[in-house]
């Protein structure tokens, strides 16, 4: 019997909250780094967890994403899926840390100068741990368990915060470094607890070998994020090959602060992924019809619309006021680095959202095909701009690019779902009403046991 479904407007709320943590984590880490020894540092951390994140891609082949999507359809049981994928954490882990080591020995002359082998080696033996963290809060959104979700989310956060922070003022980068392992083997640990917990209570019977499933699925994202890695983050590492560290210091808390945006669309996109996954394949066996199943997806999107306000607002007065009174004046260009970066990230707010929902309904090849087609402009307008205008020309690239990549998601969502512009765009005063609801359900709200 299928378990009833959660309220996907707290669960959002929920994700929201707790996805705040890492930009927090991040943010007190930069201004501990830029108060202890300046722009330059940022801009190593920046460099290390770049090259992690996407070597940390890389190797994934796409299984966060695979194994939300059959865990979600309920042909994964947990216990398996757990099993599973935490050796593939272990696997993938550990050939990622050899490639992403001679990465570095090849540019660590260019991108990555002043920078030790020692720490970036520790920067990536977070490989392994962070694999089977994001394995684990796969499964725990697949199975709706939000609460879970938020465990795993703020015990990586408070611990990045607590020994990153914490070592970063006696050892400097090294201290930083080394809250990034630890944050990722705490929330690893987690996760297995949590998962250990859950595969008691989970009903489902495997239907065949889900793991190639999840890998054919998997695939397919996979290639997309690698594309749309390139849009978040080879900016940076372009602009440390042209560009000195201080450069690359202040353009990364101009992203930093800007990713904030992010957080309410991606707290919707978090949980609308697997839900959207759920409705598609309660459509096809007749429990719902299809149109029941377009109006909650209709409704999500309205509600990203109706969040990039916030967004805007919250974002301006930290450009505006939190730069010069954390960061100090080196970095008063991050301020309208980040005005610059702004339009970009609010449009790929709501395309993030619109491509939850393709991969949800089964076509992630599609937003493999909008990232495919924004790399190459992408890289033309990094490689022509980042040169004669270093992070400005960075700024300006990355905002086209997040532009670019979000109205080809609209193509392809256009595609996938036949729902009008007007039904998934334009707010209506019930959306709003929603938000006054959210307050109820918290004082009602009962966690899953």
């Amino acid at each position: 019997m299928t378990e009833p479904r959660r309220h996907l407007g707290a669960g959002a709320a929920l994700s929201v909250v707790v996805q705040g943590g890492p930009l927090l984590a991040a943010g007190v880490l930069s201004i501990v780094l830029a108060r202890t020894i300046g722009p330059a540092a940022n801009g190593h951390f920046a460099l290390l967890v770049t090259l992690a994140g996407i070597t940390s891609m890389i190797v994934s082949l796409g299984l966060t994403a695979g194994i939300t999507y059959e865990v979600s359809r309920r042909r994964w049981s947990v216990r398996r899926a757990f099993r599973t994928s935490y050796v593939a954490a272990l696997a993938l882990g550990l050939a990622g840390l050899l490639g992403g080591l001679g990465v570095f020995e090849l540019t660590r002359d260019t991108v990555f100068g002043g920078i030790s082998t020692g720490v970036a080696l520790l920067a990536l033996s977070s490989l392994p741990p962070v694999l089977a963290y994001q394995y684990a809060y796969s499964i725990m959104l697949a199975r709706e368990r939000y609460e879970g979700f938020a465990g795993l989310e703020l015990s990586h956060s408070l611990t990045l915060l607590l020994v990153g922070a914490g070592l970063a003022i006696p050892f400097e980068l090294t201290g930083a470094v080394i809250g990034l392992f630890a944050a990722a083997l705490v929330a690893a640990l987690v996760g297995a607890f949590l998962l250990t917990r859950e595969a008691r209570r989970d009903t489902v019977v495997d239907s065949g070998d889900s793991l190639p499933r999840a890998l054919r699925f998997g695939l397919q994202s996979w290639g997309a994020n690698l594309l749309w890695q390139i849009n978040y983050r080879f900016d940076v590492l372009i602009l440390g090959g042209f560009a000195g560290a201080r450069d690359v210091g202040v353009y990364s808390v101009a992203l930093t602060l800007t990713s904030i945006a992010w957080v309410l669309p991606q707290g919707l996109q978090t949980v609308l992924f697997p839900r959207a996954a759920s409705l598609d394949e309660a459509t096809a066996i007749g429990e719902i019809s299809a149109d029941e199943s377009d109006a909650a997806v209709a409704k999500a999107i309205r509600h990203s619309v109706l969040l990039t306000l916030p967004a805007t607002l919250l974002v301006t007065a930290l450009l505006l006021v939190a730069v010069p009174l954390l960061y100090g004046s080196k970095f008063e260009d991050t301020t309208w680095l980040g005005f610059i970066l702004l339009p970009g990230v609010l449009l790929l707010g709501i395309g993030k959202v619109l491509s939850s929902v393709i991969a949800g309904r089964g076509y992630p090849r599609f937003v493999l095909y909008s990232g495919a087609i924004a790399v190459p402009v992408t890289l033309a307008l990094y490689f022509t701009l980042i040169p004669a205008f270093d992070e400005w020309g960075a700024a300006i690239g990355s905002s086209i690019s997040y532009g670019l990549t979000a109205l080809l998601t609209l193509v392809f969502f256009r595609r996938v779902a036949p729902i009008g512009l007007r039904d998934a765009f334009l707010p209506r005063a019930e959306d709003v009403a929603d938000y006054g609801g959210l307050a109820q359900l918290a004082r009602t709200w009962r966690p899953t046991r």
